[in-house]
């Protein structure tokens, strides 16, 4: 049987003003509306480890029960410093995005579409959901999804105190819908959950560059492999490579990024920075160059490069002073 929404504990999650959804329910009569293509009438992601939560650790646990599948060795308790903020008393959902990518995972913020979330479960992911689970203003909850029944109309979730809390597929979708739909899942690098474009997953691995570079490196691999045309992909490799000093590689990717995206003046850019960094400014100048003709996106940092090769072109060219 399906449990009302008021036996939920609220107030362990933080939401930005301006928030609230009013866009139409994705379920009606208690069936799916929009459902994938191939989605199974049922599924469930075994073994999810369940943390109990009364308090205001809501974020903490689910994003532990996540990253514990996943295989990162954590507790909720190891978490709390990361995403807890006291003065609010929740966790705010940048800040569990962000310790996903600290321990070398890539969060996936998901499509607001139910069909997505539950297929992301029959491919055998959890998802970390945010509800609305009452009528206060603070009534913000994070739970983990782990399993659907379309013929059954029933979701199963990690929530709280109850292990497997089972809601009707219309009072999910109610509670989902007033935040924004907001959901993500963890995967670790080399793993593409279904539904999820070249270019979403992408941007999650982005973040990984500056907090987890060889998990972003294997991202990025594996992305060439998935799609070997990808131009952003090439990119990543390439300022992952600068970050080290390999700025040869980096030099190579940026060149490989620039013939896939010619009309860009982005990779031409970092080319050029990195084969500045090579102490080579002549080449330097002619990538420049090629991305102030092209001039967009960001002209403003083409124009910032340039001047960096002229200092770099002026030293290079001034008299050596004589004893």
């Amino acid at each position: 049987m399906a449990l009302a929404l008021s036996v939920l504990l609220g107030g362990c999650a933080v939401l930005p003003p301006g928030v609230l959804s009013t866009a139409p329910l994705q379920v009606q009569n208690g069936r799916l509306l929009d459902a994938p293509s191939g989605l199974p009438s049922s599924a469930q992601v075994s073994a999810v480890p369940f943390f109990s939560d009364d308090s205001h650790y809501c974020g903490p646990a689910s994003l532990a029960a996540a990253l514990t599948f996943s295989g990162v060795q954590t507790t909720p308790e190891q978490l709390i410093p990361q995403v807890f903020t006291p003065g609010l008393e929740g966790s705010l959902q940048f800040d569990l995005l962000g310790a996903a990518r600290r321990a070398g995972r890539i969060p996936i913020v998901l499509p607001p579409q139910l069909g997505v979330v539950f297929a992301q479960v029959a491919a055998g992911f959890p998802v970390v959901v945010l509800q609305k689970v009452g009528l206060g203003a603070r009534d913000w909850h994070y739970a983990v999804l782990v399993e659907y029944d379309l013929r059954a109309d029933r979701v199963t979730l990690r929530s709280s105190t109850a292990r497997d809390l089972q809601l009707s597929m219309e009072q999910f979708d109610r509670s989902w819908a007033a935040g924004g739909r907001w959901a993500f899942i963890v995967a670790k690098p080399g793993q593409f959950p279904p539904d999820i474009s070249e270019q979403r997953y992408l941007h999650a691995v982005a973040p990984l560059e500056g907090v987890a570079p060889d998990a972003a490196h294997a991202a990025y691999a594996a992305a060439l492999e998935q799609w070997p045309q990808s131009w952003v992909a090439m990119m990543g490799l390439g300022n992952l490579a600068y970050a080290r000093k390999d700025y040869v590689r980096a030099s190579i990717r940026f060149a490989e990024a620039a013939r896939l995206r010619p009309d860009d003046g982005d990779p031409m850019n970092n080319l050029a920075q990195a084969l500045l960094a090579a102490g080579d400014w002549k080449a330097a100048q002619g990538a420049i160059d090629v991305a102030l003709r092209l001039g967009k996106p960001h002209p403003e940092v083409y124009l910032s490069t340039a001047a960096e090769i002229a200092k770099a072109r002026a030293a290079a060219l001034s008299p050596t002073p004589t004893p």
